[in-house]
């Protein structure tokens, strides 16, 4: 069962395009508002799009779930703004199709710079909750190369020992490493899987991965490659998200070579083209060691995220 009359299979060039003046159509900032972040991750979360007064409307529900959870993202515009009326009626439009499906309407992982234009489309309708796992952490891309500051130290010593001991090389992603690139990450996976609240986003992630896989050719898309002694033993993948901002959608590490993560994350961004001074790195899921390790970073800013109830 979808929300909406289309899905993110099949899609058509002419679509495509559609889709993409909406997701270029205004600064939205957050990681999942490309049509790729879309694409890549449709089969997990039964994602669902339809165009509704003008503006492109996306549910998103689990699949495991049968879509109970089911959420709609903030209708996107192609226009760079938002016009009050039409807006209103487009929710309400989409409502009743959620109504309809027998599930409670309610708006998904909404940008925090982006709260108000919901408010301002239908007054004291909504109520707002911060959701602090869904939160994601933006950086300056020059830090994340240097690592220079007090704050930063215990990360400059980590990437200091690879550089003194090991040797390697860094390259963009290519479709013929496809085979060493998923053995990396299903042993990755596999030694992750010991955390059994894990398992299903690790199956669901390692499905994204594959599929962005085919979309490395793309020239929004960057990726690098870390080998040593030959062999392919960290990489990330991202896209553009503005013309200032790039979001890193996956970054994988052996993590029996200390300083690799610093390695990969600096070579990530030293690949990315130079007007770009941004890196969304996405949210930590309230994991708690992912959380500690993307904090001792420290984001320029936090991209916060809410979601959205009709009140009672």
């Amino acid at each position: 069962m979808s929300i909406f009359v289309k899905g993110f299979d099949d899609i058509s060039s002419e679509e495509r395009n559609l889709l993409d003046e909406y997701f270029r159509g205004y600064e939205y900032r957050g990681a999942n508002f490309t049509f790729l972040a879309n694409y890549i991750w449709r089969t997990m979360y039964c994602l669902s799009w339809e165009i509704v007064e003008d503006y492109l409307c996306i549910s998103a529900g689990r699949c495991d779930a049968g879509e109970r959870d089911a959420v709609m993202a903030i209708p996107l515009t192609r226009t760079g703004s938002y016009d009050s009326e039409k807006l209103k009626k487009c929710i309400e439009i989409c409502k009743g199709k959620f109504e309809q499906a027998g599930i409670e309407f309610a708006l998904g992982s909404v940008p925090g710079h982006m709260v108000e234009i919901i408010e301002n489309a239908m007054p004291g309708m909504f109520e707002a909750e911060h959701i602090r796992d869904l939160d994601e952490y933006v950086y300056l891309k020059e830090k994340l190369i240097s690592l220079s500051g007090r704050a930063l130290h215990k990360k400059k010593n980590h990437l200091n020992f690879f550089l003194r001991t090991y040797e390697y090389e860094a390259k963009p992603l290519t479709k013929d490493m496809e085979g060493d690139l998923l053995e990396l990450t299903a042993r990755i996976k596999e030694y992750k899987e010991m955390d059994p609240d894990e398992v299903d986003d690790l199956e669901g992630e390692y499905d994204a991965i594959v599929e962005m896989l085919d979309h490395l050719d793309d020239p929004d898309v960057y990726s690098v490659a870390i080998f040593i002694k030959g062999h392919l033993e960290a990489y990330a993948i991202g896209e553009r998200l503005s013309d200032k901002m790039a979001v890193e959608h996956f970054e994988k590490a052996n993590g029996a070579y200390r300083g690799l993560y610093q390695l990969v994350c600096r070579e990530f961004c030293m690949a990315l083209p130079e007007e770009i001074e941004l890196i969304n790195r996405e949210e930590d899921m309230g994991l708690p060691n992912l959380r500690q390790a993307k904090e001792a970073l420290k984001p320029e800013f936090m991209e916060e995220k809410y979601g959205m109830r009709l009140k009672a």
